[in-house]
């Protein structure tokens, strides 16, 4: 049986902001009475303009205006929210990091059903934006590496994909903002982020001065010289790597490379800068970015699904499924809703506790499930040691371990689980569920001894 659903799409990024209306034809293919849904296509039918993000004087996100232009998006694509049934908000970028971002995150909540909330921090959205861009995809038809770069107004977030598989990703203080202009074209604003950057260059660029075309585009080609080497796994200078948020790269070749983001936009263009007023069309540095980025790597760059609204995106199908009744659950920790999903494939599950650490720290200090497929049969030593390697890769983070395996060994995982912590976790350990990287999921309280589960897919990776 067909039927279709409204779902919204919100980015809320450090420059710019925007939303997304997609129409999404599902059919359920179950052959039993639990629901298993799937996306047989979806259809953008709105894209609201691109606003700059709003903030107070004290920096944070006004969430009032926020609230305003959504509303105005809303009447103006002639939909109401009651007619929404499922949708996605991403905060991105600097704005991820506000003090009042999860304020921001309940507010705008109410404009539709059953929402898909994150809060994205730089590996996060790197890899959002990769599967908006379409490099995920691609990975999976290619052989070789695929890169995708994320360009936005603060940061570049880079997320590198082998057959369908993130492997990689890093972010840089490299973004179309990080340099600003009044109308005369004095300089308001440099970031602090690239003091040694500016300083290893020779470049005296100062806030008050008016700026000067040549040292503009000494500094954009630098940091498009980076994202180059980045690509073919060259070393950097102590100062190129100062520009790296919380952790460095791993060095890996890109075999194809993409671009995504506002910045992507004058990469894939034929725009022409000649002089400083065709700079400053936004007030900062990004068309010129665009344009440096272009000369050095746009030949032979992939062409991506989406540009800046490459982390728009809405939730795709929620599937509800059932797990038996060899479970293990903290029942007063249910219900629990919006868990990401941190799945290990065959190979990773060789080194479980860094590949959940690797993988938790996308998404920072908040309950998550960990999923595997794991034995058909496994014997106690084998249950014993995966206890143990999920404890230490996730230890710090949370109160609660939750575990999704696809065998029937749930339980006996569970009590493991149990055992080891002594009571210092709530453990969950469900079985008998189908999920992937990057889905999330609500756990319901228990009703026939049986567990129920929604599984949440984005659109963007179907």
């Amino acid at each position: 049986m067909k039927s279709e659903l409204l779902s919204v799409g919100m980015d809320i990024g450090t420059s710019t902001s925007q939303l997304i209306f997609s129409r999404l034809l599902l059919e359920n293919v179950a052959t039993t009475s639990v629901p298993e849904v799937r996306i047989l296509s979806k259809t953008v039918i709105y894209k609201s303009k691109i606003y700059s993000t709003p903030l107070t004087a004290e920096g944070l996100i006004d969430v009032h205006a926020l609230k305003n232009f959504i509303a105005a998006e809303y009447r103006q694509a002639k939909i109401s929210k009651e007619t929404i049934a499922t949708g996605a908000i991403i905060l991105t970028g600097e704005t991820s990091r506000k003090d009042n971002a999860q304020q921001a995150l309940h507010a705008l909540a109410d404009f539709a059903g059953d929402f898909v909330v994150a809060a994205a921090g730089p590996d996060l959205e790197a890899i959002l934006a990769g599967c908006g861009a379409g490099a995920k995809h691609i990975s999976r038809k290619n052989t070789g590496n695929v890169m995708n770069f994320d360009i936005g107004g603060g940061t570049t977030n880079a997320a590198i994909f082998y057959d369908g598989n993130v492997i990689d990703v890093f972010a840089l203080d490299i973004g179309g903002r990080t340099v600003k202009f009044d109308k005369q074209g004095n300089i308001t604003y440099i970031s602090n982020r690239l003091s040694s950057f500016l300083a290893e260059r020779g470049l005296h660029l100062q806030i008050g001065n008016k700026a000067i075309l040549s040292e503009l585009k000494q500094l954009t080609d630098a940091m498009a010289r980076i994202l180059s080497c980045l690509i073919k796994g060259k070393k950097l200078s102590l100062a190129e790597k100062s520009l790296f948020i919380n952790h460095t790269c791993q060095g890996i070749v890109a075999d194809t490379y993409m671009f995504s983001g506002g910045v992507a936009e004058f990469i894939y263009s034929d725009y022409i800068i000649e002089t400083l007023d065709d700079v400053m069309v936004y007030g900062d540095i990004g068309p010129l970015l665009g344009v440096s980025i272009r000369e050095a790597l746009g030949t032979k760059a992939l062409i991506p699904n989406e540009k800046i609204r490459a982390t728009v995106i809405g939730a795709g199908s929620h599937s509800v499924k059932l797990s038996g009744s060899t479970v293990c659950f903290a029942e007063e920790a249910l219900p629990l809703k919006n868990i990401p999903v941190l799945k290990l494939n065959e190979c990773e599950m060789s080194a479980m506790t860094k590949n959940i650490k690797r993988k938790a720290n996308y998404y920072g200090n908040v309950p998550l499930a960990v999923a595997f497929s794991g034995s058909n049969a496994p014997a106690y030593s084998e249950i014993k040691k995966i206890a143990t390697e999920i404890i230490e890769g996730m230890t710090g983070n949370s109160h609660i371990v939750i575990v999704i395996v696809e065998h029937d060994f749930a339980k006996a995982l569970g009590l493991v689980l149990r055992n080891l912590l002594n009571k210092q976790k709530q453990v969950i350990c469900l079985d008998q569920i189908s999920v992937e990287d990057g889905d999330y999921i609500d756990i319901g309280k228990p009703a026939a001894e049986v567990v129920p589960v929604v599984v949440k897919t984005l659109i963007f990776k179907s």
